[in-house]
């Protein structure tokens, strides 16, 4: 069936529009093989291996720009990227040539995880014990998230529009902005950690938990003026916890979640540009017609914007520390905007910006450096990563902290496709880790006190024994 819609679709497109659909059949069979061959290899529970959903959103990110090539004229279709990619006046070809680096990207990508995944598969979940402490976790993960709320609240600046969710702290000085800045992190891992805590024991918690997650949701895209990456995380990351902790997702669940998120972020979009609340929302959805969202187009367009002017020689110099971005954004308080290609890119491109206003991705960072060879060599960088990570998770999966850590590199993994090969390494030492050692130590403290209760009541027993 789908051969013969591949020969239907060849069959009635234009030359042009066949220019387009041969990279895009190249990147879904490179999909397809490697969905089979991993598929045989672990049998079930597809969906929670972190490699095989990053590739998914690299394919995502590669189909969603080629329907939109050929069914929509980009100088008519709606949102930033896809207007300021008309602006370039791309031709077909050209468009092509791109799509051509994202095929590569995928195969590279998929080929390295498959290759370096090994054969371990994952356990059906044992029934889990509760932690030590578990209320008093539960208590502390939702105090902090909602002192944090309050702070942030408290302290920042009018937010009337999603430009101005990014400099609503600039006004602060430098111990109010630092304190805002901690409660934002423990507000994050707090998230991460309360999740798990339900979700491991689905059974006691299943309203809790479900009452969480869509609070959490609600509560990002108010805070965030619209912006869907943090909700998206939230969502992604409860659905692996339900994955490894209760049962495996079936393919028809996935299918329809991820329309239903992408039928919801188009929405989003569309009130987030005409910064619209309230009954005009509903109006104004009548009145505009959907698009293609934006969102997906995002990777392509600093792509082909930045291989476009490698081919005519036109690139911006850069400087060498931006190789190293990623392991100087782990050093907290210091300036993390001089080496990070996404502030170079404003910084030439769009300098009147008041935030960078397009990400810059690992193919985007390969147009600036090595090209192509530099591009297939980063993807398979990140094939390689993932499939460690993966091999690490089932080894500790029965462990909390091993599943707070996963869930969060599982629904973060798409900033790698956005930003760069290492970008989830600072926010897991940054953001995650003193969470993680906050909470361990709660459960350590109810462990010993738990233990020094007991001591006593053994001897006075033995004693009485004698």
């Amino acid at each position: 069936m789908s051969l013969a819609f591949l020969v239907a679709a060849f069959t009635l497109a234009t030359p042009t529009q066949r220019l387009i659909l041969l990279p895009t059949v190249a990147t879904l069979s490179a999909y397809g093989a490697f969905t089979i061959a991993l598929w045989r290899r672990v049998k079930a529970g597809l969906f929670g291996e972190i490699g095989f959903f990053f590739v998914t959103i690299a394919v995502a990110y590669t189909v969603m720009p080629a329907v939109t090539f050929v069914l929509v004229d980009v100088d008519v279709a709606k949102g930033w990227v896809w207007e300021q990619l008309s602006l370039l006046l791309p031709a077909m070809d050209a468009l092509a040539d791109q799509l051509w680096r994202h095929a590569l990207f995928v195969a590279s990508a998929a080929a390295a995880y498959l290759g370096l995944r090994g054969h371990c598969v994952a356990s059906t979940p044992a029934k889990p014990v509760a932690l030590p402490g578990e209320p008093l976790l539960i208590a502390l993960a939702l105090s902090l998230v909602l002192a944090a709320a309050a702070l942030v609240a408290v302290w920042s600046a009018p937010v009337v529009n999603y430009v101005d969710h990014y400099t609503r702290y600039e006004h602060l000085g430098g111990f109010e902005l630092r304190l805002v800045y901690v409660f934002l992190i423990l507000k994050t891992s707090a998230y991460f950690v309360l999740m798990t805590v339900l979700f491991r024991r689905f059974q006691s918690y299943r309203w809790l938990a479900t009452a969480a997650v869509f609070g959490i949701c609600a509560y990002e895209l108010s805070y965030s003026m619209g912006s869907r990456i943090e909700t998206l995380s939230i969502v992604l990351g409860a659905a692996c916890l339900y994955q490894f902790t209760v049962k495996p997702l079936t393919v028809k669940v996935v299918l329809l979640g991820l329309l239903a998120i992408s039928a919801i972020f188009s929405i989003v979009e569309v009130v987030r540009m005409m910064d619209l609340g309230g009954p005009a929302v509903a109006g104004a959805l009548a009145d505009e017609e959907l698009g293609p969202a934006s969102e997906f187009g995002a990777v392509f367009f600093t792509g082909y914007h930045l291989y476009a002017d490698r081919a005519s020689g036109s690139i911006p110099p850069a400087e060498w520390p931006m190789l190293f971005n990623d392991l100087l954004a782990v050093i907290p308080f210091v300036d993390h905007e001089a080496w990070n290609p996404m502030y170079w890119y404003a910084r030439h491109y769009f300098p009147d910006a008041i935030v960078p206003p397009a990400t810059v991705g690992p193919i985007a960072e390969s147009a600036v450096w090595g090209g192509e060879f530099d591009l297939a060599l980063r993807a398979a960088l990140i094939g390689a990563l993932y499939a460690g990570v993966m091999r690490w998770f089932l080894r500790h999966r029965t462990e909390w902290w091993a599943l707070v850590i996963y869930s969060y590199l599982f629904a973060t993994c798409v900033m790698t496709l956005k930003y760069s090969v290492l970008y989830q390494l600072a926010p897991l030492i940054r953001t995650l880790g003193p969470g993680i050692l906050l909470f361990w130590a709660v459960i350590w403290c109810s462990t010993s006190r738990r233990q020094a209760r007991s001591a006593p009541l053994q001897f006075s027993g033995a004693k009485r024994a004698d």
